[in-house]
């Protein structure tokens, strides 16, 4: 089969690509990798069955996998999903799937009822009309500000009390922002640390915790360390629901600690998992966990009735 890896620019990652071509090559896999920016979107009268990638027509392709190294929210991005979907690509993750997830908000409510044991901190969006005390009063402090659709830790700040609020607040309608806000109760057992949960194909794929001794958010690109944790079953089984619940063939579930032992919150939950765990444990020799994230794709299609 053949089928196209969606990432942002992979400049530096040629190396790490070409081992996961072997990789895939080896599991009948015909891959190659292409920034999305290279993919022409068109809707055409009549479809020939080619699509122009870097320039060239080639054949479409058997499948789509998205595993993007940069901004994911682009609608160049969402244009090519969703022209290989209508064209009858089977795409890992389908549209649809990566909206529920990118809606920050709407991927709680959609969480909570697919899964009603699941904790969730209480989540307010910020309109026009909310006021101070409306969120004092419903979510407290301290809380965490985030926008809807940011991604690597970035547009999240922790908010100490009702002065840093204001502030914040008279910035954002001071000028036009082209993001919805969100407000979050602090869970402050988790500061500086998360975990993520990467499942795909109904399995876990690898679980790793994120620790920021210098910071309350924990991702890498906020200078981020990360160590290999084993959940307990329970939370595995529940990221896998989670992942059904939102169409997902892969993906991560981010949780926050709570005070007690083995209490979880969810974070967010991710259609792209990210792939800088896997480089790191390339570089450092953990085979296993390659091998692993890169036999999911192949899985997936299995499970799906594609091969």
């Amino acid at each position: 089969m053949k089928g196209l890896m969606i990432t942002g620019d992979y400049s530096q990652f040629m190396k790490e690509f070409e081992m996961a071509r072997t990789l895939f090559s080896s599991q009948g896999l015909d891959v190659d990798f292409v920034d999305y920016n290279d993919i022409e979107v068109v809707a055409m009268d009549r479809f020939d069955g080619h699509v122009r990638i870097r320039g060239e027509m080639v054949d479409c392709p058997d499948f789509v996998f998205i595993m993007t190294t940069e901004e994911r929210d682009t609608y160049q991005l969402k244009a090519v999903l969703r022209m290989f979907e209508t064209l009858g690509v089977p795409c890992i993750n389908t549209y649809d799937a990566v909206e529920k997830a990118g809606d920050k908000l709407y991927s709680f409510q959609i969480a909570k009822q697919a899964v009603p044991e699941l904790k969730i901190p209480d989540t307010m969006l910020v309109g026009e009309n909310t006021t101070i005390d409306s969120i004092e009063e419903r979510i407290g402090f301290p809380l965490v500000m985030k926008v809807m659709h940011g991604y690597q830790g970035r547009g999240v700040c922790l908010v100490e009390d009702r002065d840093e609020l204001k502030s914040i607040l008279d910035m954002l309608t001071a000028a036009p922002f082209g993001d919805q806000v969100l407000v979050q109760r602090a869970i402050p057992s988790s500061k500086g640390r998360d975990l993520r949960v990467v499942v795909g194909a109904g399995e876990l794929v690898y679980a790793f915790v994120r620790h920021n001794d210098k910071d309350f958010k924990s991702n890498l690109h906020q200078g981020g360390y990360i160590e290999p944790y084993q959940p307990p079953q329970e939370l595995i089984d529940q990221s896998i629901r989670l992942a059904d619940a939102f169409g997902l063939k892969t993906g991560s579930i981010d949780y926050l600690f709570g005070e007690e032992e083995g209490e979880f919150y969810l974070c967010e939950v991710n259609s792209v998992p990210g792939i800088s765990y896997v480089f790191k444990a390339q570089k450092e020799g953990d085979e296993e966990l390659v091998r692993r994230f890169f036999s999911m794709p192949r899985k997936i299609l299995h499970r799906e009735g594609l091969i």
